[in-house]
């Protein structure tokens, strides 16, 4: 597996299992007055502190519990920076329910996630949240690979 692909899986793993989690997220007393540099910075801060090289597709992979201690800190992070105040109300829920799902992961998770029961069992209004959080941070900040060509996961 490349690194690619199980950072996809992994970020597919935060934003579709949050959705899977309890209804309503931790992310809720976050501050809601983020700074959009703050807010782009510690969204990006999960693949920055496993301190990844993307341009390597032999690059050492990090393991399952380095992967959730990592998510551990960024849901950490994301709490205590919050959201920008001009996130649509949908798209706080996402950011809610993702910063939840991000601290409840567990190296278990990431062992053998399967995307299609996760979201097979996510409800419509589910979804819609968590495209929106999805677009909103892709619009905010960018994508979180930058100009790479990230494979489909298979």
């Amino acid at each position: 597996m490349t690194i690619r692909t199980r950072l996809t899986m992994s970020s597919a793993i935060l934003l579709v299992g949050a959705v899977t989690t309890a209804c309503g997220g931790s992310g809720g007393g976050a501050p809601a007055d983020a700074s959009k540099d703050d807010f782009c910075t510690a969204q990006s801060s999960l693949f920055t502190d496993l301190d990844l090289d993307f341009t390597d597709p032999e690059a050492a992979l990090p393991s399952e519990k380095e992967m959730a201690d990592a998510m551990h800190s960024w849901a950490d992070r994301m709490d205590e920076v919050g959201t920008p105040e001009n996130i649509s109300d949908e798209a706080r829920d996402g950011f809610e329910e993702t910063v939840k799902a991000a601290g409840d992961i567990s190296e278990a998770d990431l062992k053998s996630p399967d995307l299609d029961a996760l979201e097979s069992n996510m409800s419509e209004e589910a979804q819609k949240k968590v495209e929106a959080f999805t677009t909103y941070v892709n619009d905010t900040c960018g994508s979180m690979f930058g100009d790479l060509d990230v494979p489909e996961v298979p």
